[in-house]
């Protein structure tokens, strides 16, 4: 089984993250279910810790590879001398372990000015060529915080478990973000989440489209969910299983061209 996360750093995250599984079959997958965390953990207007709680142990029993919408490190310039990825999540938790997303935002906007980067909001060799935000955005700065620290360093720590290609084993956990995935098959990647005024469902529903035509299989009710579900968080969930498809493919194989092994990568 494949999955797919699209994730949030809400304070109260259950409605906002999605989690999707699809299963290979010879034409592309076929999506056995496609829920939100309100659900899948019975976790409805709870605080973030308990539903990030909930998601960590998911993640550990995890049946297959799962693709996790959130930044999976910082840049390069903004790190201390560490020795490997492993060793830079630990800064990181251990960094901002009493600090809010702004704080840390504002902490990391001022190593960046001490550095020698060019620039207060760094991308990772990562991001850019697939249009990703820095990682301390007003965008992704919540998203990142709890991603890392509270999700992914404790499972890391842990050995709970292997993320593709920083630390290598089966299955793998790996970073998407379905907007790039999106680009790569030609369909929108952007004005499609965020509401439910009739372009951006028109928008959805396209993609739903577009997704069929790839070769994933989907029921009309679960098809109904990915357009009417206004966030867009859902139609993320299931992108990320073709993002996953796609790096099974491919044998979690890198571009060396943007990938730095310290600051993460991002499977297309």
């Amino acid at each position: 089984m494949y999955h797919g996360v699209d994730f949030s750093g809400a304070a109260k995250p259950a409605d906002d993250i999605w989690l999707a599984s699809a299963a290979p079959t010879a034409d592309g997958l076929r999506v056995e279910a496609c829920r939100s965390a309100a659900t899948a953990f019975d976790a409805s207007g709870r605080d973030r810790s308990v539903v990030l709680g909930s998601l960590r142990d998911w993640l550990a029993d995890a049946d297959g590879p799962v693709g996790l919408d959130v930044s999976f490190g910082l840049p390069r310039p903004l790190l201390p001398v560490v020795d490997d990825w492993r060793a830079s999540l630990d800064w990181f938790a251990d960094a901002f372990a009493d600090r809010d997303a702004r704080e840390m935002q504002t902490a990391l906007k001022e190593r960046a000015r001490e550095s020698d980067a060019d620039g207060v909001e760094l991308k990772r060799v990562t991001d850019r060529p697939t249009g990703a935000s820095s990682p301390y955005s007003f965008i992704t700065r919540y998203q990142t915080l709890h991603g890392i620290r509270d999700v992914l360093a404790p499972l890391v720590r842990e050995r709970h478990v292997a993320v593709a290609p920083m630390a290598p084993g089966d299955p793998p956990l790996c970073e998407i973000y379905p907007a790039s995935t999106l680009r790569a098959l030609g369909l929108p990647d952007e004005k499609y989440k965020g509401g439910t005024h009739e372009g951006e469902r028109a928008r959805r529903a396209t993609i739903v489209d577009g997704l069929r035509e790839w070769g994933v299989e989907l029921d009309d009710a679960t098809a109904t969910t990915l357009v009417e579900e206004g966030g867009g968080d859902a139609l993320d969930a299931v992108v990320g299983t073709v993002a996953v498809a796609r790096a099974v493919e491919r044998e979690f194989d890198t571009n060396p061209d943007r990938y730095d092994p310290l600051e993460g990568y991002i499977y297309v």
